[in-house]
């Protein structure tokens, strides 16, 4: 970054303006103070100088010009004014002429007089009272070392709030500097993710600060991204994998028809219709999972009984499983209201029904039962199955995702994750309970704790 970038910059314009404050609060400060003493030299000067007069008005007159002698006399700095007048006001003794024109209370009061050394004029502070024998006594006092005073400490706050301007200034350009390199290692960061990088991420300070809020989200958001880019390219290879089967058995079969008698030529016809409805089914899977989670079907959610939704499911199903001899089990409670849609949730329910029963052997049992909660409803599918090997728990929602020992079962891996997207539609988690024999799986609120449950998020 070259000088004038940097001098266009948030960061050095921020640096300017806390210099600033800086700057302005320190010569508040300093100014305070300056006041404060030159306030509490005043003052001491005009307490001393009116306790002095007032003394000094009822000593003995025999006393009196001894001690107004030693007191010029030791005035070397020439900032002492004495004078004593007689009952007729005429002169008697001291360095001052005339008596001034000021109250005679005792009281200080300041005003321009000539220096005692005759050389100009100055402020100083005058007292003045009558004595007892009718003669007036005058002392003042000059305010030149007062005011040198004062100008030494002003000149000394002066001084010292330049170093202050310049640390303020430099602590701003070295942290301006500091947030430069921050936001362009960011920006060369950003830049290499618009290039195609998807695994860069915005370098974080071991020391959080605001912009580390800010860096963490889109380190996030760039997570999500990576997944949904990784899921969207293992989608289009399943894809491809699973109608590229089906096509080509299609292919074949129509190849070796055109040299089979007519009579075989409608059951080939019905082989190559079944492969195709293979393939029909997978594009139809994945276009009705894409319409679920653009959220779309919302606009149709309405109060359902989902007590009454899993008696269906259940009276559709018993007759299946009684031919395979599994027991099937309903626990209900009298009613179990939800906003929802119907046909979703019920096409979530057959997905899991179908699988427990596809998967339980004979004379085995699938339970479904349903609980109201104060978050939701809570529907459970537990079969007496092998259950899901500890290996598959965190990838059986994964579209097209079939474990190796359910090879020999038809099925195109998309069962599982479509009900967890309908789930998700509906505010509600799919998960496997593995704390149980067999599979369990649930339809229900989020837990607390924002998991979903062992065995994995049911998030497709």
């Amino acid at each position: 970054m070259g000088i004038a970038d940097l001098l266009r910059s948030t960061a050095f314009r921020l640096a300017v303006v806390f210099a600033v404050v800086v700057t302005l609060s320190t010569a508040a400060v300093f100014a305070f103070v300056y006041w404060r003493v030159a306030d509490a030299d005043m003052m001491r000067a005009k307490i001393s100088l009116a306790d002095e007069v007032t003394k000094a008005a009822v000593e003995p007159t025999a006393q009196l010009q001894p001690e107004l002698r030693r007191r010029l006399t030791r005035d070397l700095r020439q900032i002492e004014y004495v004078g004593l007048f007689d009952a007729a006001g005429d002169h008697v003794y001291g360095n001052v002429q005339e008596i001034p024109a000021i109250p005679l209370d005792g009281e200080t009061h300041i005003i321009e007089t000539t220096r005692p050394d005759g050389v100009g004029t100055e402020s100083a502070f005058f007292a003045g009272r009558k004595r007892l024998d009718g003669s007036t006594l005058v002392l003042g006092r000059g305010l030149y070392e007062i005011r040198a005073l004062q100008q030494s400490v002003l000149r000394a706050l002066v001084i010292g709030i330049g170093p202050t301007i310049l640390l303020a200034l430099l602590a701003g350009i070295i942290l301006s500097l500091r947030a430069s390199r921050r936001l362009r290692d960011i920006h060369l960061a950003i830049d290499r993710v618009i290039q195609g990088n998807l695994h860069e991420r915005l370098p974080a300070n071991q020391i959080p600060d605001g912009i580390d809020e800010v860096v963490r989200s889109v380190n996030q958001m760039l997570d999500e991204i990576t997944r949904l880019v990784n899921q969207l390219k293992q989608v289009g290879d399943n894809i491809a994998h699973d109608l590229r089967t089906p096509l080509t058995v299609a292919h074949i079969r129509l190849e070796r028809a055109l040299n089979e008698p007519e009579e075989e030529l409608r059951e080939t016809a019905r082989q190559i219709l079944g492969n195709l409805d293979r393939a029909l089914t997978t594009v139809t899977a994945l276009l009705r999972i894409s319409e679920l989670e653009s959220g779309l079907r919302r606009s149709a959610f309405a109060p359902i009984d989902v007590a009454a939704l899993c008696y269906d499911v259940y009276d559709f199903y018993e007759p299946i499983a009684e031919a395979k001899s599994i027991a099937m089990k309903l626990d209900l409670q009298n009613k179990v209201t939800f906003i929802g849609d119907g046909d979703l949730l019920r096409e979530a329910l057959t997905n899991l029904v179908d699988n427990a029963i596809k998967f339980t052997p004979q004379n085995g049992s699938v339970q479904i039962s349903v609980q109201a909660t104060a978050e939701g409803p809570c529907v459970r599918i537990c079969d007496s199955g092998p259950g899901i090997l500890p290996t598959d728990r965190d990838k059986i929602f994964k579209r097209f995702y079939r474990s190796a020992a359910t090879d020999d079962v038809r099925g195109n891996g998309l069962g599982l994750s479509m009900a967890a997207t309908i789930a998700e539609l509906h505010g509600l988690t799919l998960r496997l309970d593995d704390s149980v024999s067999g599979a369990c799986f649930e339809i229900g609120p989020t837990r607390q704790d924002g998991r979903a449950g062992k065995g994995g998020a049911a998030k497709p």
